[in-house]
């Protein structure tokens, strides 16, 4: 894995680098030899970590012993505005949690239509036309750090959490991690749709704003700080990185809200001007697959969208851990209206207001 201009770059089974001193010991499932100008390129890039999607790409070259998966990470909010100001780096497959960013850029052309086999299998309300395929299924938490509890209980719903902040008030100044929805895609997505669903938004906006909530631009950034006790609690995570966050380290506790738990979808899209459209609808019949599934149902952590998967990430595992009403983001036109630049910055200027310093608020007219 190397590291440049703040993005991640994994290059699965046979790294680009060392082919030439390998490409005579392989051979393809027809025993056929293959060598370094033989083999193919699949590009993705993607707002999923790593580790995590690893188990995928290496089932799907193992499937396809002369493709050698490049794979680029970044976060949410980056990924989108890269494909767009950057059109040379494309990549052939783009997978991505802000479900509103895909929606935006597959309505307005940038998709290859495909029509998977696997689709007949998948709730129908998991993609959309035959270009943007969600394929997982995943609750946004709050995680907090047992060490600010002290005798007092875990909060298990937005109005618990909201009596919590009041009772620790000055030990939770600074100590409240959060989005930046102006730098995350997933961040700005979770948080408008709170806006639509919970009736203590605003009280949870004023409460982040007046103990001077930090800002982050990823989950796993929000879990380090959580672990170092720089933040105590830690606002719309995405599950699957803190329950994972939680087993390792046991005095983080990860809660589904009692009084609702949002559910995203991760979705992928086949770029239209793909290099290798082939591989790409192979790669994405193959995320969509029960083997797919079950794959990431049992390695990578991440709950697939399908509940016939069967495994400790799956549907059926996660409902019957506590949770509120389960609130899926539907994948769907409605989207289009969060990403409407209006609406948009109304929702900035109220977030840049709320995360004023309070005496800058105090003293405005």
């Amino acid at each position: 894995m190397t590291r440049s201009m703040g993005m991640f770059t994994c290059f699965f089974v046979w790294g680009l680098f060392t082919l030439s001193a390998l490409a005579f010991a392989e051979q393809d499932s027809t025993g056929k030899e293959i060598t370094v100008n033989e083999r193919r390129v699949l590009s993705i890039n993607g707002a999923v970590n790593c580790t995590v999607i690893d188990p995928l790409f290496k089932a799907f070259e193992a499937q396809h012993p002369d493709v050698t998966i490049h794979y680029t990470e970044s976060n949410t909010r980056d990924l989108y505005e890269r494909f767009l100001s950057e059109p040379e780096t494309r990549a052939d497959i783009i997978m991505s949690p802000a479900m509103d960013l895909q929606f935006k850029l597959a309505n307005d052309g940038f998709a290859l239509a495909y029509q998977s086999p696997e689709l007949e299998r998948l709730p129908s309300d998991s993609y959309w036309r035959n270009e943007l395929f969600g394929f997982t299924y995943e609750p946004i938490v709050t995680a907090i750090n047992t060490d600010i509890l002290a005798a007092d209980d875990l909060p298990l719903s937005r109005e618990q959490l909201l009596n919590l902040i009041r009772k620790k008030n000055h030990l939770l100044d600074e100590k409240i991690g959060l989005f930046d929805i102006k730098k995350s895609g997933i961040g700005y997505l979770a948080w408008i749709y709170d806006g639509q669903q919970s009736r203590s938004y605003g009280r949870l906006l004023e409460a982040f704003g007046n103990h001077q909530a930090q800002l982050y631009t990823d989950t796993s950034s929000m879990l380090q700080a959580l672990l170092k006790g720089q933040v105590f609690v830690a606002y719309n995570l995405i599950g699957a990185y803190s329950y994972q966050w939680s087993e390792q380290y046991p005095w983080i506790k990860t809660i589904m809200p009692t009084d609702y738990t949002s559910v995203i979808m991760r979705t992928a899209f086949i770029y239209r001007d793909a290099k290798q459209p082939s591989l790409a609808k192979r790669f994405i019949d193959l995320l969509l697959s029960p083997l797919g599934q079950q794959i990431l149902a049992n390695q990578s952590g991440l709950t697939p969208i399908s509940p016939k998967a069967v495994g400790p990430y799956s549907r059926d595992a996660l409902s019957k851990l506590p949770h509120g009403i389960f609130r899926p983001i539907p994948l769907g036109l409605e989207l289009l209206i969060q990403t409407d630049d209006a609406k948009k910055q109304l929702i900035y200027n109220e977030w840049d207001n709320a995360m004023r310093p309070l005496s800058e608020r105090l003293s405005s007219p």
